[in-house]
């Protein structure tokens, strides 16, 4: 009876020891590959996990080099004995690379060896662990793939918005030449051809008894020679490279004034000269915006400034209009915004964009201001 044992010292004798616990744990895990190596890489031990993600049973593994579970590139670049040395050295050692099954697919895993050492702290073997990370892998290369084409693609819209924006620019250059060629060509080949028109009919009608009918077209080419010359200013002012856009901007509001019967007024600071480029974009600006205060405004005043300081050189158009709608750079989408309106200010910003400069617009009801400002630092100036 003496020797007999208790319930707690039966229960005891068969519950697992700590060793035995860890044991079955790392057998029942599925998701990891848990297993040991020796000094030499040759596998000692094999868990359910190693054979559900590697592919091999126990009994056909141990023993084997774990050389077997690198691609043919990483073993003849020495990954394999690479990666124990790192272990060994630093007593741990993680990675992130392809891997191979039995069946010979390949896997992306994440890998971790670590160094066991003994009580003396002798080095005895290395635990590794291997996570088949594919899936996260795969969709990390989605995600980048997906933000490389669209920053491919945004690349491409930049790259079709410079050459949409230097082509709109090549064809304000284009349109400026053509009007200086026509505006020459209708002043000096056909007005020449009209002055000596009507120089016959006033010679023709002094040897008539009777002129009146003659002279009558006389005048009508002399109103023809005036309307051509107004003409080909408004196309190519030369005044704008004999005198400057100042001159050039007096003339072309009187000319306004007359034919829109509103009333204009032009301050500018001091007399200066700016580059060719600049005088005609600050020209066109003006025509433009004064076109739109006649279009669509309905103001009967307009105030004209010019003016520059140490950083910039400012042409500001000024109405006591009724204001635009919001934006009116956007393509137009609604009747209220007509589409003339919206292709000119696109022109005039452009055009300032050319010159390092901007265009700013500002507009309420009770009137819209255009400003059109460069950069001093883009202008050479001629006093």
């Amino acid at each position: 009876m003496g020797n007999e044992l208790t319930s707690e010292q039966v229960l005891a004798a068969a519950a697992p020891t700590a060793e035995e616990r860890f044991h079955l744990l790392v057998e029942a895990v599925q998701d990891y590959a848990i297993y040991m190596l020796d000094l030499g890489g040759n596998i000692a031990s094999w868990n359910a996990g190693a054979e559900h993600i590697k592919g091999y049973k126990e009994a056909e593994i141990l023993g084997q080099n774990f050389s077997v579970f690198f691609t043919e590139e990483d073993r003849k670049r020495g990954k394999p004995k690479f990666e124990l040395e790192m272990a060994a050295r630093h007593g741990r050692f993680e990675d992130e690379g392809w891997r191979v099954r039995k069946d010979g697919t390949r896997f992306w895993a994440n890998v971790t060896i670590t160094g066991i050492r003994d009580e003396s702290g002798k080095l005895i073997g290395f635990a590794k662990v291997t996570r088949d990370i594919t899936d996260r892998m795969e969709a990390q290369t989605a995600l980048q793939r997906e933000i490389s084409e669209k920053r491919q693609a945004e690349e491409r819209l930049l790259r079709s918005e410079r050459a949409l924006r230097e082509l709109s620019l090549h064809l304000l250059k284009t349109q400026d030449e053509e009007r200086r060629r026509v505006g020459r060509e209708l002043h000096d080949s056909l007005g020449q051809v009209l002055a000596a028109l009507k120089m016959k009919l006033e010679m023709t009608a002094r040897h008539q008894l009777d002129g009146s009918a003659i002279l009558e077209c006389a005048d009508l080419a002399d109103g023809a020679i005036r309307e051509i010359r107004t003409m080909s200013y408004l196309l190519y002012p030369p005044m704008l490279e004999e005198k400057g856009l100042q001159s050039a901007m007096r003339w072309y509001l009187d000319g306004f004034e007359a034919r829109s019967g509103i009333t204009t007024t032009l301050e500018v600071q001091e007399s200066f000269r700016l580059p060719r480029d600049m005088e005609v974009a600050m020209f066109r600006v003006l025509q433009e915006a004064l076109t739109n205060v006649h279009r669509h405004s309905g103001s009967r005043v307009v105030n004209v400034r010019l003016w520059r300081t140490d950083e910039t050189v400012t042409l500001e158009v000024k109405d006591h209009g009724t204001g635009i709608p919001p934006k009116p750079v956007d393509p137009p989408t609604t009747s209220d915004r007509p589409e003339s309106l919206g292709v000119g200010l696109r022109g005039m910003k452009e055009r300032m964009a050319e010159l390092g400069g901007k265009l700013e617009l500002t507009s309420t009801e009770q009137g819209t201001t255009v400003r059109a400002l460069v950069p001093i630092s883009h202008v050479q100036m001629t006093d």
